[in-house]
């Protein structure tokens, strides 16, 4: 039975997780993030970091546990803080 409920939160979240690409995709984020003065200097794109950020109240999870104790992301805490607090960025 817990592999039935194990099964079910992953389809969820793959679900969770292409909604989240195809809203991406049809509001061109990525066009708006780059005419917006979001660019990217070094690291990741802008887009995966604004993604990461924009799909964690949707997952049910905080900041803190979604980008600083998650060591399964392809980035650090300081790309997420740094993405964030950026004051060239136009927000």
């Amino acid at each position: 039975m817990n592999t039935t409920k194990q099964y079910r939160d992953q389809q969820e979240a793959r679900q969770l997780q292409n909604s989240i690409s195809f809203f991406m995709k049809d509001f061109k984020v990525r066009i708006l993030l780059h005419g917006n003065g979001i660019r990217k200097l070094r690291g990741l794109s802008p887009l995966t970091l604004f993604t990461v950020i924009f799909s964690l109240p949707f997952e049910g999870v905080n900041f803190s546990q979604g980008i600083i104790r998650n060591p399964n992301l392809g980035f650090k805490k300081d790309a997420a803080y740094d993405f964030l607090k950026n004051s060239k960025h136009n927000w």
